[in-house]
């Protein structure tokens, strides 16, 4: 039986910029969805009447 060649595994440098990567679209993405949701629930106050629109200076 032959023995399967070992995988050369990357350096640690690029698996923390891989984890930094992910993290950081994660971070972006879960931001996006708060904005949303955020102006969704203000709308939705806005037009049920809870609250009144102010004027911006």
């Amino acid at each position: 039986m032959n023995p399967e060649p070992k995988k050369k595994l990357p350096n640690k440098k690029v698996i923390s910029s891989a984890k930094f990567e992910a993290k950081e679209q994660f971070t972006k993405s879960a931001l996006e969805n708060l904005k949303t949701e955020n102006e969704r629930l203000f709308n939705s106050l806005k037009k049920s009447g809870e609250i009144k629109e102010s004027k911006k200076k």
